[in-house]
C-alpha cells in the first residue's frame, strides 16, 4: 500500500512514536519520500503498520513542529522542502586521552600534603549549610556570597595588613579566573609588565587577550624596578611575597619604590599575587603591598588552595574603587563560578577558626620536610628557602642532574622553563616538597650525592 519499511525496534528504550518520527524524517533527508508526496493519514498508516493512531499522530506533530511536513486543513500531510549541505557526515572523533606521566616521586610545586586535609572538619561543616539552608541553591552574588566576603575582609586585615572593606571583594574560582577578569577591567591600549622568570599561566591569559607585554628581569630582591621604568608599562603583576620561581621575598624598599612607581602615572596600577604568603618560617612577614599604598593602586590577589587543596577552586581580589565601579558595570549581570555550599563551609572554616588553626599546623608539617629536604641535599647551594612550599638548588650540573633523575622515574624541575624571552641559563633546579614523601626524599637524596 504504502513504500514504507519501518520495523519497529521491541528492544530499544526509544519510544514508538520517536523511532517512527526518526524513520520518516531520515527518509525525508535522503529524498526517499519526496517534496510535496501527500504523506498516509493517521488511521491508514497505522492500520499499515500495526500501531496505534495515537502513536502515528505524536509522530506526525513532531514532524510538524521540525518543519518536515506541513498540515493541510481537510488534505493531510505534506512533505516540505528539506535541503541537507553536501559533505562527508562521517565525522570521526578520537577519544581524548589526558597525559599523565605517573613518577615514582615529583616534586611539583603545586602539590599540597594531602593526609592533613581538615576532611572531618570540612564535611561537618559542609553538611551543616547543606541541611541549614537550602536557598543556596539558588545562584548569588557575582562577587561572592558577602558572609563569605566579610570573613576574608577581617582575615587579610589582621594577617596581611591589607585595608579593605568586603565590598571590594570579588570571590572566583581561582586565580586565572580572576585574572582573565580583571584584564577586563583595564584599557585595550594599555600595556602589563610580567616578571622574568615568571607564572606562565598569566603570561599566557594576557597573550589571549591580546595585551601588550614587556618581561621584567627578576634579581634577589624580585622584580627589577629600573627595568620597570624603562618600558612603556601600566599595569605590573608580581609576586612580591614569595617570587614564582626563584622564592625572592621583595623588601619593603623595593616594594616602596614600585609603589612610587604606580604613583607616577594616573592610571598606572600593580596586580600583587600574594603568593605563598601564608607560609613563612623564618622572618616576620611583610605586610602586604596593598596596606602599604598611600593611594588606591593595588590590586590584591590570592587563594586559598595552597593551605587546602589545588581543587578547592576559590580565590578572591581586592579592587581599587575605580576598577571595581567597572567590575560592577561589566560583570554585574554574571553569577559567581564558586558553589554557594563552598563558599559558606569556607566561611565557618575561617569564622570558626579552623583555618588559622589548620594553617598552623600544616606550616609545622612543611618546615618539618623542609628541613628534611635540605638535609637530604647536603652541601647543594640552596634558596629561596625563608618563604613557600618550594626550594630553589643552583648547581652548574642542573641538566644533568635532572636528566639522571628522569631516568630514575623522578620528576624535577628547570627554572629555564619559566623564561618568558630569550634562553636563559639559570643553573637552577625547582623542587616543590609540600606533597613530598620520606620515600620521596630518599630518592632525591640518592639522585644529589651522585652529583654534589
Amino acid at each position: 500500500m504504502f513504500n514504507f519499511i519501518f520495523t519497529a525496534d521491541k528492544a530499544s528504550k526509544k519510544p514508538l512514536y520517536e523511532q517512527l518520527y526518526s524513520y520518516v524524517a531520515d527518509e525525508i533527508k535522503n529524498k526517499n519520500i519526496k517534496e510535496n508526496e501527500r504523506m498516509p493519514s493517521k488511521k491508514a498508516l497505522a492500520k499499515y503498520l500495526g500501531i496505534s493512531v495515537n502513536t502515528v499522530e505524536t509522530a506526525y506533530s513532531i514532524l510538524v513542529q521540525e518543519g518536515y511536513l506541513r498540515a493541510v486543513a481537510r488534505s493531510g500531510f505534506y512533505v516540505c522542502k528539506v535541503d541537507i549541505p553536501v559533505g562527508d557526515r562521517n565525522f570521526e572523533y578520537e577519544e581524548e586521552q589526558e597525559s599523565v606521566t605517573a613518577y615514582k616521586a615529583d616534586f611539583k610545586t603545586n602539590k599540597v600534603d594531602i593526609n592533613s586535609f581538615p576532611y572531618s572538619t570540612w564535611i561537618k561543616l559542609s553538611k551543616e549549610v547543606m541541611y541549614s539552608t537550602p536557598d543556596y541553591l539558588n545562584s548569588g552574588n557575582v562577587k561572592g556570597d558577602y558572609e563569605l566576603r566579610e570573613s576574608i575582609a577581617k582575615y587579610l586585615h589582621e594577617f596581611r595588613g591589607v585595608k579593605c572593606s568586603p565590598m571590594q571583594i570579588v570571590v572566583g574560582a581561582g586565580i586565572e579566573y580572576l585574572t582573565m577578569l580583571l584584564t577586563e577591567l583595564f584599557d585595550r591600549d594599555k600595556v602589563f609588565a610580567v616578571e622574568n622568570p615568571g607564572y606562565k599561566k598569566i603570561s599566557a591569559i594576557l597573550r589571549n587577550n591580546n595585551r601588550k607585554i614587556n618581561y621584567i628581569d627578576v634579581d634577589e630582591n624580585g622584580l627589577c624596578t629600573d627595568c620597570l621604568k624603562q618600558t612603556d608599562s601600566d599595569i605590573v603583576y608580581v609576586t612580591p611575597s614569595h617570587q614564582f620561581p626563584t622564592g625572592a621575598v621583595m623588601p619593603v624598599w623595593r616594594r616602596m619604590e614600585l609603589l612610587s612607581w604606580a604613583e607616577e602615572g594616573e592610571d598606572r596600577y600593580i596586580i600583587e599575587d600574594d603568593y605563598n604568603s601564608e607560609f613563612n618560617f623564618s622572618i616576620k612577614p611583610v605586610p602586604a603591598m596593598q596596606g602599604l599604598a598611600s593611594s588606591d593602586k593595588v590590586v590584591y590577589l590570592s587563594t586559598f588552595s595552597r593551605v587546602l587543596a589545588p581543587s578547592i577552586r576559590i580565590a578572591y581580589m581586592v579592587l581599587p574603587k575605580k576598577l571595581l565601579e567597572k567590575f560592577d558595570k561589566h560583570f554585574g549581570t554574571y553569577s559567581s563560578t564558586v558553589p554557594r555550599f563552598e563558599q559558606h563551609t569556607l566561611n565557618k572554616f575561617i569564622s570558626g577558626g579552623y583555618y588559622s588553626r589548620h594553617l598552623s599546623r600544616v606550616k609545622n608539617i612543611y618546615k618539618k620536610r623542609r628541613d628534611k629536604i635540605i638535609q637530604s641535599l647536603g652541601n647543594a647551594d640552596i634558596s629561596g628557602e625563608r618563604v613557600g612550599l618550594h626550594i630553589v638548588v643552583k648547581t652548574d650540573k642542573a641538566k644533568e642532574i635532572i636528566e639522571y633523575a628522569l631516568k630514575c622515574d623522578v620528576k624535577l624541575y628547570d627554572m629555564d622553563d619559566y623564561y618568558m624571552t630569550e634562553n636563559k641559563k639559570s643553573n637552577s633546579i625547582i623542587i616543590g616538597y609540600a606533597g613530598a614523601e620520606d620515600d620521596d626524599i630518599e630518592l632525591l637524596k640518592s639522585i644529589f650525592d651522585k652529583f654534589i
